[in-house]
């Protein structure tokens, strides 16, 4: 018998697929969700400030369980959440981004580089940042890259959510073959380098979705009037520890091979 059960009010596409398969083992606690295994796919449960997202279910009454024990999520009356399909047409804003940048981006992690400064992390993962970006200018991708899979600390390493902020932002231009072609790039490597939660955002990445706080900032970049991007961008905080900044940071890296 299951130790939790839980009720769902809102699950993402991952999620709902993965809690399809009954009874799941927890495998990673947090102070507001836990991850839960089944065989090979994953889900993320947490109350409602754990945001929509593809990996996400969104429960009433949570409670934190014990690592290694079971669960089951009813889901039967739950939303389903997708964010809405890209247009394809998106102009990035980003002179209105680093106009609201001040005070924002935080040290650690990969999402300095989106002001053009380096910390550690940044300064060793800059052979591969410098392979991604002559990959989206239209080169052979460098071997360099593979250096940013599971590079970081964290169930979601850095380089992992930099390279997921890359897959969407490929989808969020048009650009839905070179995001084929990255993730058949990036998925046989991920089994030997990164973690399996890891590769799970991935793969959701790589179908386009991530969690809503950075749908709802690539929103308000590809608005025609100059936006005001600092609400969308707070929330960004409460992704993961960096994984928010991250993945922007893999984002604005494409972005600006579109201007």
């Amino acid at each position: 018998m299951p130790h939790y059960r839980f009720t769902a009010e809102v699950v993402g596409a991952a999620a709902r697929e993965a809690l399809g398969a009954g009874e799941g083992e927890v495998c990673a606690v947090f102070r507001r969700s836990f991850y839960l295994r089944f065989g090979k796919n994953y889900a993320c449960i947490g109350d409602a400030s754990l945001g929509r997202g593809p990996l996400n279910a969104l429960v009433r009454e949570f409670k934190e369980p014990a690592l290694g024990e079971t669960a089951i999520i009813s889901t039967e009356h739950a939303k389903s959440w997708e964010p809405p399909p890209f247009r394809g047409e998106a102009r990035p804003q980003l002179d209105a981004l680093r106009a609201c940048l001040d005070g924002h981006v935080p040290q650690e992690g990969l999402g300095c580089t989106i002001l053009g400064v380096h910390n550690a992390l940044s300064v060793h993962a800059q052979p591969a940042l410098e392979a991604i970006d002559r990959w989206l200018a239209g080169n052979t991708l460098g071997n360099e890259a593979t250096q940013l899979i599971g590079l970081g600390p964290g169930l979601t390493p850095s380089g992992d959510d930099y390279l997921g902020g890359v897959l969407v932002a490929l989808r969020w231009l048009g650009r839905g073959a070179h995001a084929d072609s990255l993730w058949r790039w990036l998925e046989p490597r991920l089994q030997t380098r990164t973690g399996a939660v890891s590769a799970a955002h991935l793969a959701a990445a790589a179908s386009g979705q991530v969690h809503e706080a950075l749908h709802d900032v690539l929103e308000n970049l590809s608005a025609w009037h100059a936006p005001d991007l600092h609400p969308s961008l707070a929330r960004l905080d409460a992704v993961g520890h960096t994984s928010g900044w991250d993945a922007l940071a893999g984002i604005v890296a494409v972005a600006r091979t579109s201007q």
